[in-house]
C-alpha cells in the first residue's frame, strides 16, 4: 500500500515541480537578486539586448568594478561579491554576455572574445 501511495504522490507533484522550475530562453521566471537593465545595440547586423546589473553603493568611493561571468554562469552568480563590493563603496556593473542568461541569444553569431569584449566596451 505504501508503494502505491508514493506513486500517487509522485504523479500529482511532478507536474507542479516541473512548472515551478521552467525557465524561458532568457531565464524568464528566474529572479535576479538585483534590478536587471537592458542595453540595446546592433552587432553583426542584428539588433540585440545585453542584460546587465548596475548596482550603486550607499556610500560611493568613486570606483567601479566590472564583473564578467564565465560560460554557463550569469551576472546573478556574483550576488555575494556584489554585496561585498557595494558595502565597501564600489559601483558594480555585471553584464550577461550575449548568448547567455537574460541577454539575446542570436541563432547566427560569431562568439569570440574580441566580440564579447567589444559588446562589453559598448555597454560601458
Amino acid at each position: 500500500m505504501s508503494r502505491l501511495l508514493c506513486i500517487a504522490l509522485m504523479m500529482f507533484t511532478l507536474p507542479v515541480l516541473a512548472t515551478e522550475n521552467h525557465y524561458g530562453p532568457r531565464l524568464e521566471g528566474f529572479e535576479y537578486p538585483f534590478t536587471v537593465d537592458y542595453f540595446q545595440f546592433d552587432s553583426q547586423g542584428q539588433s540585440l539586448e545585453m542584460a546587465f546589473l548596475d548596482i550603486q553603493p550607499e556610500t560611493p568611493n568613486g570606483q567601479t568594478m566590472v564583473l564578467l561571468h564565465g560560460k554557463n554562469f550569469c551576472a546573478a552568480t556574483w550576488e555575494g561579491t556584489i554585496q561585498f563590493l557595494t558595502e565597501n563603496g564600489y559601483r558594480v556593473i555585471a553584464p550577461d554576455q550575449v548568448g547567455f542568461c537574460k541577454s539575446s541569444k542570436p541563432e547566427h553569431y560569431q562568439f569570440s572574445f574580441h566580440q564579447l569584449s567589444a559588446n562589453t566596451s559598448a555597454l560601458l
